[in-house]
Formats: C-alpha cells, sequence, structure tokens
C-alpha cells in the first residue's frame, strides 16, 4: 500500500511538472521583450528563488568515496542551459509555441548522435529508427512554412532546432554535474551562472535598451516559478520513484501540453501536416529514448 501510494505520488508530480512545464512559452509569447532578455530575468529570479534552500542543502560529497565538488560542470552547466533557454525564447518570438517546444525536446536524439560520433557508443535499431522518424517529422514542420512562404516561421523552427542541440549539451553536461552536486544545489548554480552569461550578452547586443512593464516582470517572475523552480523540482523527485522507460516518455508530452495551450490561448492552431509532423517527432523521440534506458 506504500508503495503503491510514493509511485501515485509520483505519477502525480511528474505530470504536475509537464503542464507547469508546458505552460512556459504562453509566458514568454506574453512579454513585450526580446527573448534573451526574458531568457536572463527568468535565470535570474529563479537564481534568487532557489539561493537559500540550495545553500542550507547539503552536497553529495560528503560520503566516504565521493567525488569532490567542483564548480566547471556547473559553469559549464550555466552556460549551455542559458544558450537553450535563449534560444528557445527567441524562437517564440517568431514561431509558434507547439514548433519550438517540440524542437526543443528533440535534445535525446542530439544526445545519442553525439554518443555515437564522439564517445562511439553502438545504439540499436530503435534509435536510428527513432532518429530517422525526429528528422522527417522536423522536415516536415519546417517544410510547411517553406513552401507556404513564412519566411519568420521558417526561422523561428531553425532556432528551434538549434534550441534543441544547445540543449543536448546542457543535458550531457548535467550527467557529469550531478555526481558531485545535488540537485537542488545544481539548479540553483545553473540558473546563477546562466543569468551572469547572459547579462554582458544582453549588455552587448543593447537587450535592455527597452524597458519592460511591471506585468511583463511578473509574468517572467511566474514562469521562472513554475517552469524552472517548482516544474523541475517535481519532475527531479518523480523521477527518483519512477522507471526511466515511463518518466521519459510522460516527459515527451510536454509539447502535447504546450499545443493544446496554444490553441485555447494564443490562437495558434497547427495544420494537419504538421500535426503530423509533430507526431512523428514525438514517436521518433520516445523511440530513440527507449533505445538507451535500462528499466
Amino acid at each position: 500500500m506504500k508503495n503503491f501510494f510514493i509511485k501515485n505520488k509520483a505519477y502525480f508530480y511528474i505530470l504536475s511538472g509537464v503542464v507547469l512545464l508546458g505552460t512556459g512559452p504562453l509566458f514568454v509569447k506574453s512579454v513585450d521583450a526580446g527573448g534573451t532578455v526574458i531568457a536572463f530575468y527568468r535565470l535570474l529570479f529563479a537564481s534568487v528563488m532557489m539561493a537559500v534552500p540550495a545553500l542550507k542543502k547539503k552536497d553529495v560529497n560528503t560520503g566516504k568515496g565521493k567525488k569532490p565538488a567542483t564548480l566547471i560542470w556547473p559553469v559549464l552547466g550555466g552556460l549551455t542551459f542559458a544558450l537553450n533557454i535563449a534560444l528557445w525564447s527567441v524562437a517564440l518570438k517568431y514561431t509558434t509555441a507547439s514548433a519550438v517546444t517540440l524542437l526543443d525536446n528533440t535534445a535525446p536524439v542530439w544526445v545519442g548522435l553525439f554518443s555515437f560520433l564522439v564517445l562511439k557508443e553502438k545504439h540499436g535499431w530503435q534509435y536510428w529508427l527513432g532518429l530517422a522518424a525526429t528528422l522527417l517529422g522536423a522536415v516536415v514542420m519546417i517544410g510547411v512554412d517553406l513552401f507556404s512562404g513564412s519566411t519568420e516561421q521558417m526561422t523561428g523552427n531553425l532556432i528551434g532546432i538549434a534550441s534543441g542541440i544547445s540543449y543536448a549539451a546542457y543535458l550531457l553536461v548535467t550527467q557529469k554535474a550531478r555526481s558531485t552536486q545535488n540537485s537542488l544545489r545544481y539548479s540553483w548554480l545553473v540558473s546563477t551562472f546562466g543569468a551572469a552569461a547572459l547579462l554582458p550578452v544582453n549588455a552587448a547586443i543593447g537587450g535592455f535598451g527597452n524597458p519592460i512593464s511591471l506585468q511583463g516582470y511578473l509574468l517572467i517572475f511566474l514562469m521562472a516559478l513554475s517552469s524552472q523552480v517548482i516544474a523541475w523540482l517535481m519532475v527531479n523527485q518523480a523521477m527518483g520513484e519512477l522507471p526511466a522507460s515511463i518518466s521519459s516518455i510522460i516527459l515527451v508530452g510536454q509539447p502535447v501540453v504546450t499545443t493544446i495551450l496554444g490553441i485555447l490561448f494564443l490562437n495558434e492552431v497547427p495544420q494537419a501536416i504538421q500535426l503530423a509532423g509533430g507526431a512523428f517527432c514525438i514517436w521518433g523521440i520516445i523511440m530513440a529514448q527507449r533505445s538507451n534506458i535500462q528499466v
């Protein structure tokens, strides 16, 4: 009975986390500011919110035989995550929330490709089938905008693919970092270093030139609280209780949530062929993930 409650609580956590993650694009599209500026304030607010609990929590390197904590991986994590959030936010200014969220979630496919090309790891037929399906789905989605003459949406989709690749880099760095940092401390450091990295970038490109309204700051704060802090804490907690094969598939539901919210609140109704391309992408991502998951 106790195990049943724990597992069901984990399902509640991960499903709630996916829903909260899916709301992120709505906040970005509702704020009248550049994508890189929104990314900076999102990470800054998240860093402030997590600072006290993160500093109070002991690190995972306190036990015997544990590797000493190092800032190298959190710094790299902050840089790659800042790049990911910046590209994701910029892409949302050009194309639909559903397209960006889906393309950003292709990260596991790029992780597998990197491990094959650089780390010389071997993959089974499931991964390669998943890669082919994901690429086919992405080509269909981008092709629709190309043939319709919508260069703005096509630009956003291409940036969305770059966002997915940068997210893959963040996942690879995080695999190394989590051996020396607990989840909360690492998330805080990533947000802090990420905000620090985006500060000079925005200063250099004039990102702070246009003032943000009080409502805009409030929306970014709410996004940081829901999508950055609460959502990932719930997801991380659930992933410690659920099999990786199940949690990874549930996480792919994020684009579905965003698509539904985009239709309801942003009037972004995908074409049938775009839905087909998106379905191919989601199926391909699931196949690629399952090919390397130990249940």
